[in-house]
């Protein structure tokens, strides 16, 4: 028979006095102490404090020398928080004692110190402390094993749970009796067959509030575990499930109390993900067994008040985990544990980051080029109207007009303060559900709605109550393994229900729906409430969108920020107080006021990433005029080489360094042989400068042939050789030294297209200022410089042939050759690394510049052995920053991307599909006058009339309607009538095509 089935024994304090002396030697006072089966007394005396235990005449003897034994193996192994067993004068750890005609078996053990923990208010520390002491607990038992505590058939086993259904009929409440029912069936069904396989191990198994101790000098500490009356061999995890059955109840916060326990009892003795996972079933069975028994034994003993004690708490503690998910718990206490709040969350989170890219935009155009601007619901801006408020209406329209724009965004993570009704309660705590969890976004309604990636349906339902989602569609996704994870889509119209079905397979960018409007989902402005779910926890046609703020950290791997597949930039979600209109103010005041600004409607740029910028709300432009960042913005290659080894080293030439070589090396292996030698700068204007010292001082003249509308740079010497810059307004008379040439325009210029001899023709006015000079000096120029195409001058190719005629002219005088490379370098023309090749010549000497960085402050001189001698004149040429180390390998950094990416050969086949895209838009208005360029080198001339009068204000307006489609272009060319086009070599067919086709869109209502 079991204890259950025996009344406690009734021994007297007389009686026990009389055994202490006869057993022990002791006398002391006694106290009685509460128990549900034994009796206990407290001994005080003068040879210490200790605890008499006289067992009930159910319990086994062999499981009382268990008990013995465990605390012995704890005392052995360390663990201070447990009595030890106190011998008698024989050195009996137990003896028999007679009471009437039945014997009872009798032991003593030492009394621990302190208060009951049931005695004192409970902190959230002293939780804290109680996991952290029974995680000790279970980890000094490890390796403690006795046959006694095989006990399968006892009733607090909690394996052997459900032998406590034989009395659900004593539980009076039918609404109690029900839970009681269901509980079971669910772990019938769903938790017992996961418990096969988890880890054993011997356990106390009854850590209630009366059984453990604390420090009465510091109520947080537990500091003692006493009565092993409920020991057992179980599965390891229900240690903690009987503590936390306890240690849960009149807690006012359920969240923050388990994470308390959890976290630090696996900081002591770790937990599996499979025990973690059957916690919350385990929990709540205990509870349900603990009601169901106490009702029972009631009925047996109405006189045993102890039997009640936990009866009301436990009842109360299960009404508010019926208010929870119970996959949510499980999902803390796994977070808790150090673990994945739900499998594979980081699996699918990680999957989410790298295919980033690649999802489809939930808007079309593009959503990532639409302008937006944020609308906070945390309380910040009082003057906007609730989300559910009609007045939003007109403060949405306003605000879109004033911004331009059509989307507004809530966003992820936010605490709102427009979540008051009780429907963001909750039972388990008084907190309440604050936190966003998903991203809105606010449009018209009706608006179309695509999806981001492929998947199917996994649900769609009308979600039809106040301020609740509407029609919602739920899409299932899979991650390169397999994992499943789901997308939500609330707040839409009742069209899904005609293009869904459960099931349905979808595919990227497949129209998934509409946004509704007020009357339709959930009485909101129309928007859209996108959400990520790792898992639907125990969900199937809704989810929670708002979360509590105190358990943020654990929804973030269960709804981790939609972004991942939104895409969009993280400026997109953030307030910059810093605006284009605020940044123009302070830039009158702290900048010279030569300093331009692109477009009217002035851009700030936070960020870039291969062909796009992103400005201050997130907005992407495509980048279609930024040829000094060739290989892309923010190329990571780049990125870490420049890092590392700015981590290194970063100094000057007059150091031997193997990088400065190495570049120089990799740099003249592009060259002809005899370009030999290389001088590094910092700019395309100090290669310039030092490409015509180098030849003046070769040369001993100073004369320089320049082509109209040339431009090299910005510093005064260059500049004088710029008549882009000195002839236009600001600008100053033509240097003496200076000679223009007629500029080679083969669409404009009195030589044109379909003159097989216009190079030749053009060459003759370059002829003509070599007389000029001999006339002059008696000598012929020091140099001839040219960009190899002509990018200030309209992104004009010099007609065939032209440069052959002008350098073998020039060299005849003794003058020296000199390519400007800055801008059209590095492969950009598509069929040759240089574009001076288009002319089948080579330089005296190489300028290069821009791209030869991709932003960083870098530029190359290369130029024969020969040359070089003649400017080794005994001044040292020394350059503070030019060959640095840094310098260097972002220079090698630019190369292996330009060669490993294949870009020059990507820049031909790219280059050649535009220009047909553009003769297509030529041919279609006769604004277009020509379009012209080599690879990703390309201009469109706007014309008025055949008379080619320049559409100047027409191409300024077209650049701007194309920057509000976000698409940067820039004019150019001396009458600014040149759409220019040099983006960063990265720039893809689909960039292409939709730069062509916003374009064509643009000039057809100029035409």
């Amino acid at each position: 028979m079991s204890a259950f089935e025996f009344a406690p024994p009734q021994f007297t304090e007389n009686d026990v006095q009389e055994l202490l002396s006869a057993k022990y030697g002791i006398k002391g006072d006694l106290r009685a102490l509460e128990s549900e089966r034994d009796q206990n007394f407290a001994v005080s005396s003068d040879k210490g404090k200790f605890v008499f235990k006289i067992a009930n005449l159910g319990e086994d003897v062999d499981f009382l020398e268990l008990q013995n034994n465990s605390l012995t193996f704890l005392q052995d192994s360390g663990f201070e928080g447990c009595p030890a067993v106190v011998p008698t004068t024989t050195g009996e750890n137990m003896f028999v004692a007679q009471k009437g005609e039945q014997e009872y078996h009798i032991r003593m053990l030492t009394f621990l110190e302190g208060d009951l923990y049931s005695q004192k208010p409970v902190s959230l520390e002293r939780l804290a402390n109680l996991g952290r002491f029974m995680g000790k607990f279970s980890k000094s038992m490890s390796g403690f094993f006795d046959t006694a505590a095989h006990r399968p058939d006892f009733i607090w086993n909690l394996d052997n749970a459900l032998a406590a259904e034989e009395y659900f009929p004593s539980i009076a409440n039918p609404a109690h009796r029900e839970r009681a029912e269901h509980l079971f069936a669910h772990y019938r069904a769903e938790t017992a067959p996961k418990l096969q396989h988890l880890r054993m191990a011997v356990i106390h198994q009854d850590a209630n509030d009366n059984n453990l101790v604390i420090d009465p000098a510091d109520e947080s500490k537990v500091t003692g575990l006493i009565d092993f009356g409920d020991m057992c061999y179980g599965r390891q995890i229900n240690e903690l499930a009987v503590t936390m059955a306890y240690a849960l109840m009149d807690q006012d916060d359920l969240f923050a109390a388990s994470k308390a326990l959890v976290s630090n009892y696996c900081a002591e003795f770790p937990l599996f993900a499979a025990e973690l996972d059957v916690l919350f079933d385990l929990i709540r069975m205990r509870l349900t067994v603990s009601v169901a028994m106490s009702s029972h034994q009631i009925k047996a003993h109405p006189e045993n008040e102890y039997l009640l004690v936990s009866q009301k708490p436990a009842l109360e503690l299960l009404d508010r985990l019926d208010d929870v998910d119970p996959r949510f718990m499980t999902a803390l206490f796994r977070h808790a544990a150090g673990l994945d709040a739900v499998d594979h969350a980081s699996h699918i989170i990680n999957f989410l980051e790298q295919n980033q890219p690649n999802t489809a935009s939930l808007f079309k155009p593009d959503f990532k080029y639409e302008a937006r601007f944020i609308i906070p619901a945390d309380g910040s801006d009082t003057t906007i109207p609730p989300f559910s408020d009609q007045a939003f209406n007109a403060w949405f329209d306003e605000k879109c007009a004033k911004e331009e724009a059509r989307f507004g965004i809530g966003r992820y993570g936010e605490d709102r303060t427009v979540y008051q009704t009780d429907a963001f309660a909750s039972k388990l705590s008084k907190e309440r559900r604050t936190i966003h969890m998903g991203v809105d976004v606010f449009v018209h309604a009706d608006e179309p709605l695509h999806a981001p990636m492929a998947g199917e349906v996994y649900a769609v339902h009308d979600n039809a109550f106040e301020l609740d989602y509407g029609p919602t569609l739920i899409l299932k996704h899979e991650t390169d393994k397999g994992v499943p994870f789901y997308s939500l889509y609330g707040h839409l119209s009742r069209s899904i229900f005609d293009l869904h079905h459960v099931g349905d397979k979808i595919e990227k960018g497949q129209l998934i729906g509409h946004i509704g409007d007020w009357d339709v989902n959930g009485g909101w402005y129309p928007h859209l409430h996108f959400q990520i779910m790792t898992s639907m926890l125990s969900q199937s046609t809704n989810f929670n969108g708002v979360a509590h703020k105190s358990m943020w950290d654990v929804w973030q791997q269960i709804c981790p920020n939609p972004n991942l597949l939104m895409n969009q930039a993280p400026q997109t979600f953030e307030i910059d107080e810093q605006t284009p209109d605020k940044l123009m103010r302070r830039r009158a005041n702290l900048l010279g006021p030569s300093l331009s600004v692109s477009y009217k409607k002035k851009l700030k740029m936070v960020s870039g990433k291969g062909v796009h910028l992103y400005d201050h709300t997130g907005r992407a432009f495509v980048d279609g005029v930024n040829n000094i960042t060739h290989i892309g913005h923010c190329h990571p290659h780049l990125v870490e080489a420049i890092s590392r080894q700015a981590g290194i080293l970063n100094t000057n030439t007059r150091y031997l360094s193997e990088l400065v070589l190495d570049y120089a090396e990799r740099i003249t292996s592009k060259m002809p042989d005899h370009l030999s030698v290389a001088y590094f700068v910092n700019s395309g204007t100090e290669a310039n400068e030092l490409a015509l010292r180098i030849a003046r001082q070769a040369t001993g003249q100073k004369d320089t042939i320049v082509l109209d509308w040339a431009y090299h740079g910005n510093s005064q010497g260059t500049v004088d050789v710029s008549p882009y810059k000195f002839k236009r307004k600001g600008g100053f008379p033509q240097p003496d030294f200076t000679h223009i040439a007629e500029f080679p325009d083969p669409f404009r210029g009195p030589y044109r297209y379909g003159d097989n001899d216009a190079g030749a023709k053009y060459a003759e006015d370059v002829k003509r200022r070599i007389e000029e000079i001999k006339a002059k000096t008696g000598n012929g120029a020091a140099a001839f410089i040219a960009e190899s195409i002509s990018g200030v001058g309209g992104q004009v190719a010099y007609p065939e042939g032209y440069f052959k005629a002008v350098y073998e002219a020039v060299r005849a005088e003794g003058g020296v050759c000199i390519a400007d490379e800055v801008q059209c370098g590095f492969g950009r023309v598509g069929e040759h690394f240089w574009a001076y090749e288009l002319q089948d010549v080579v330089p005296d000497i190489v300028v290069m510049g821009k791209p030869i960085g991709n932003g960083h402050p870098l530029a190359a001189v290369v130029t024969t052995k020969e040359l070089a001698d003649k400017f080794n004149t005994g001044m040292e040429y020394f350059n503070s920053f030019g060959g640095n180390p840094v310098s260097m390998a972002v220079g090698m950094a630019v190369m292996d991307v330009i060669e490993n990416e294949g870009l020059q050969a990507h820049a031909k086949e790219l280059g050649n599909y535009i220009l047909g895209r553009w003769r297509q838009i030529k041919d279609k208005y006769d604004l277009v006058g020509d379009v012209r360029g080599h690879g990703l080198f390309l201009g469109m001339e706007l014309v008025e009339d055949e008379q080619l009068t320049p559409a100047t204000e027409k191409a300024g307006a077209i650049v701007n309607a194309m920057r509000e489609r976000s698409i940067l272009l820039s004019t150019d060319g001396p009458l600014d009538n040149v759409l220019k086009f040099k983006p960063p070599m990265v720039f893809s067919r689909e960039n292409a095509d939709f730069m062509c086709d916003q374009l064509d869109e643009v000039i057809s209502t100029f035409s």
